[in-house]
């Protein structure tokens, strides 16, 4: 292997793991390489965008634009959203529902990714859709899943407002039902954000076991139909997406 290529992806992987940044002397200093050595392969990697500085802070750097840009080629080929695509419109056919996925946002999710079953009674919400994460099962799906500390931030900014009679309004009732959400397993929407609807969510997670995304089933709500047992088989098909993305849950 070639020892210059092979340093400059050290490098580059030394700054991708600080994420506040590095200064040309830590990194030099972790590398045991002469200072000389080291600023000419970092100034190779800030003119090709590969890095940058921090907008604070000149002295360190930071992954660049067009990291993310490989990443995103990475990404299409074996990602959330094709993962998403095959698993979902099973499940979604057979109970002929809407399948959504979304990410969060602040309090809010964003609808990332839409499959309509032929015979689905329902078929709002556009792709890139803003809602209260707060009333949507897709947002509580994800809600429930975050650390503590990052939960306890978002709901803080979380302006409840009765979007229906059945919408959650404190923030100790959204705080309960994410309890429960996180015991079973999978979330449940019942005419919270609309009158007429009713989803069941369930999280993804990559593969550090981190929870970035949810997905969901919707449809015109029926008092007859159970919805648990339509949750429970999506919380299924939420695992199998987040192993085929790497996860492993703890035993």
């Amino acid at each position: 292997m070639n020892r210059t290529v092979e340093r400059t992806f050290m490098i580059l992987q030394l700054i991708a793991d600080r994420k506040r940044g590095i200064t040309l002397q830590e990194i030099t200093n972790e590398m045991g390489m002469a200072k000389s050595s080291v600023f000419v392969i970092v100034q190779s990697l800030l003119e090709l965008n590969y890095i940058t500085t921090l907008r604070d802070n000149d002295k360190k750097y930071c992954l660049g634009i067009e990291t993310f840009s490989l990443g995103m080629k990475y990404v299409d080929d074996m990602s959330l959203i094709k993962e998403c695509t095959v698993n979902l419109q099973p499940i979604a056919e057979k109970y002929n529902k809407t399948a959504f996925v979304a990410v969060l946002n602040g309090t809010k999710i964003v609808y990332v990714h839409k499959y309509v079953a032929q015979n689905a009674r329902l078929a709002s919400c556009a792709i890139g859709t803003r809602k209260d994460a707060y009333a949507t099962s897709l947002g509580k799906a994800i809600l429930a899943f975050l650390p503590k500390e990052e939960q306890s931030a978002i709901l803080d900014k979380i302006d409840f407002k009765p979007l229906t009679d059945y919408t959650i309004t404190s923030k100790e009732q959204l705080l309960e039902e994410l309890r429960r959400t996180k015991e079973r397993g999978y979330s449940l929407d019942q005419r919270e954000l609309e009158d007429i609807t009713s989803c069941c969510g369930a999280p993804v997670f990559d593969y550090t076991g981190k929870v970035v995304a949810a997905v969901s089933l919707s449809d015109i709500y029926d008092e007859t139909l159970d919805d648990e047992q339509v949750a429970k088989e999506l919380r299924e098909v939420a695992l199998h997406i987040s192993k085929n993305l790497g996860y492993h849950p703890n035993p």
